[in-house]
């Protein structure tokens, strides 16, 4: 079994936090809002590891840079990820925080909203010390 330390620290340097926003007129807001986290490696077998026990996410192959990723997008899922790592980080601290944020807006339906959009959307691209160590 993979420790949660081992596995924030893989996160801290192969992940990615993604806030995607997409247009969509089936919404109220006219806009999707879609996290994720991503985690990519060459070697397929550490991110089996993790997805075996965490029991959560997808693999994907993209031929083209020879990388695989596994692709976390279930609200649960990134929630229970989260309280598991965001207080181990520390290269990806500020983005991990503010990436909760917008999770736990989007669990109370604020995404639902045109208003609510905005405000994860402000949330999500304000500027900080992303990525670099306090």
């Amino acid at each position: 079994m993979i420790s949660k330390d081992y596995l924030s620290g893989f996160i801290d340097g192969e992940g990615s936090f993604i806030v995607r926003f997409k247009k969509d007129g089936r919404y109220v807001s006219k806009m999707q809002v879609e996290p994720h986290i991503n985690i990519t490696q060459k070697d397929k077998c550490i991110l089996e590891k993790i997805q075996k026990d965490f029991e959560m996410g997808k693999m994907y192959y993209h031929k083209r840079d020879n990388i695989w990723h596994l692709n976390i997008t279930k609200l649960n899922d990134l929630l229970k990820l989260m309280k598991t790592i965001k207080d181990r980080l520390y290269v990806k601290k500020n983005k991990a925080e503010r990436f909760y944020k917008c999770l736990l807006a989007i669990k109370k339906k604020q995404h639902l909203t045109k208003e609510g959009v905005e405000s994860i959307f402000n949330l999500w691209i304000t500027p900080e010390t992303d990525d670099k160590p306090g």
